[in-house]
């Protein structure tokens, strides 16, 4: 495509994004009377007397100075660097809370792995809505899910960008990832929100890409090569290729005609990107976003497979229905047989669960499993379940959108509330290699580091939270001996909020 020609397609791309907001009826929700915020407040607090296991919702007060934590056990020499994670933190401001845990703002928790133990810091992205509301003090803007009398206009995404859900390396600094909007650019020293970050800048897009949806869940080859999506409540999906610096090298648009309005993650392999597109409905008479999203048992799930170089789509497949929120890895076979897995809800009951547990509610929503899907050049497709409880998978980086042998995923056995237990499993032969935390503990992701390349190699790093001593603790395993337990164990001084994704920069 032409200069001229692609930059006028990207203009209209952004109009295109600016006109249809991926948060139905924004405008409508500053218009309720009800305070339905004010309601969820006054439910977690009467809530969270009489279940301590709800500690891990509540909201941080503010930045958190380095501390050096308590080392158990003897942290691995060969482990040193930076351990970031992100995640929701301010959930309630003034007497209101929001009404989905998607919603808060971003927190960095910050944990530096060196010779003399381990340290930790946290600090609240202060991006533009943060700042306000934190000046405020008080919730200015009405959230995806939340209805706030009187919210201050929300025209477009970014206003309301609360860079929560993921953090990653880019070209020597940080971006804070949220879902429905643009990256936030933070300093690797200091933890500084520096801005959100122009996708087009430097490039033939130019500032046509302003503002676009780009996924919380980026796909990182080995060479540092970036593929990511963004998505839209039309059912455009934009689709993205960056270089090893966070250069844009390609966008294009694909129409899908979904209106499911829930694409959380997405997989590569060496040729192809995979969007999967779950059997979800909205319920367009409910001008929120999650709580309007049903599950459709008679729509398949659909595999779009778009070739990397063109990023057009190729091939399409239907499988059974169902819905997840994260998947582990993508690879195909020198036939072209796909190979994937996903940690797989039977329905989007998990979805709501998380609204749920922001009034203090629990429920009993199905949980998900570890499916692995296998899909034929003829068309034909075939999934095999594995047992237990699945979720958050990781496999190697180094084996992004290559053969994996080994999945790290989380799992439940006594929690009603979030996960117990860390494992790894075999995906050739089901066997796994589990550690239960207990019903004391709720376990957040865990990643692998590893410099070897060598599956089966390295360590596991994951941060749990005790309920019963209030205190936060980053975890080390050995991969090959997780139900050994952890051969090291760091202790915070106090709790943190439950998070959502991270990443494990060594030295």
């Amino acid at each position: 495509m032409q200069r001229r020609e692609a930059l006028k397609s990207m203009l209209g791309l952004s109009v295109a994004a600016a006109a249809c907001s991926p948060f139905p009826a924004l405008a409508n929700l500053a218009s309720a009377n009800e305070d339905i915020m004010a309601q969820f407040a006054t439910s977690f607090d009467k809530a969270v007397l009489n279940n301590p296991n709800l500690i891990g919702l509540k909201s941080m007060s503010g930045d958190i100075p380095w501390q050096n934590l308590t080392i158990e056990g003897k942290l691995p020499k060969a482990l040193r660097g930076n351990f970031y994670r992100n995640g929701p933190a301010v959930h309630q401001r003034n007497g209101q809370r929001y009404t989905h845990l998607f919603e808060g703002d971003g927190m960095i928790q910050h944990f530096n792995f060196t010779d003399t133990g381990i340290q930790h810091r946290a600090k609240f992205v202060k991006t533009n809505k943060y700042t306000q509301e934190q000046a405020a003090d008080k919730f200015l803007f009405s959230g995806p899910n939340s209805k706030l009398p009187g919210s201050l206009p929300v025209n477009k995404t970014d206003i309301i960008n609360a860079a929560n859900t993921n953090i990653i390396p880019v070209n020597g600094e940080l971006w804070a990832l949220w879902e429905a909007g643009s990256a936030t650019a933070i300093d690797a020293s200091s933890l500084d929100a520096k801005g959100l970050v122009n996708l087009g800048e430097n490039t033939r897009y130019g500032n046509s890409l302003k503002g676009l949806a780009f996924s919380a869940h980026p796909k990182i080859e080995a060479d540092g090569t970036i593929w990511n999506f963004g998505s839209t409540v039309t059912g455009d999906i934009v689709l993205y290729h960056l270089n090893n610096r966070g250069i844009t090298q390609k966008v294009n648009l694909l129409k899908t005609n979904y209106r499911g309005g829930m694409l959380h993650d997405f997989l590569i392999t060496q040729n192809n990107i995979l969007i999967i597109l779950p059997s979800l409905d909205r319920d367009k008479t409910d001008e929120r976003l999650f709580s309007a999203i049903r599950f459709n048992n008679s729509l398949p799930m659909k595999v779009l497979v778009i070739d990397k170089n063109t990023l057009t789509l190729t091939r399409e497949y239907q499988v059974d229905a169902g819905f997840a929120f994260h998947f582990g890895n993508a690879w195909e076979d020198t036939d072209g047989t796909i190979r994937f897995d996903a940690s797989l809800y039977p329905n989007c009951e998990n979805l709501h669960h998380m609204s749920d547990l922001m009034r203090g509610k629990t429920s009993d929503a199905t949980p998900a499993n570890t499916v692995l899907f296998t899909l034929y050049k003829n068309g034909s497709a075939h999934k095999q379940t594995i047992a237990g409880i699945s979720e958050f998978p990781r496999v190697y980086d180094h084996l992004t959108g290559l053969q994996n042998n080994l999945l790290v995923t989380l799992s439940s056995i006594q929690s009603d509330v979030w996960s117990d237990s860390v494992r790894v499993i075999n995906v050739n032969n089901g066997k796994q290699d589990t550690f239960v935390y207990g019903e004391d503990f709720l376990v957040e992701e865990h990643v692998i580091v590893d410099n070897s390349h060598q599956e089966g190699n390295g360590y596991l790093v994951g941060t749990a939270l005790h309920v019963p001593s209030k205190r936060t603790c980053v975890n080390v395993f050995k991969v090959g001996h997780v139900s050994d337990g952890p051969v090291c164990r760091a202790w915070l001084g106090q709790a943190l909020s439950l998070g959502f994704h991270g990443n494990f920069l060594t030295l």
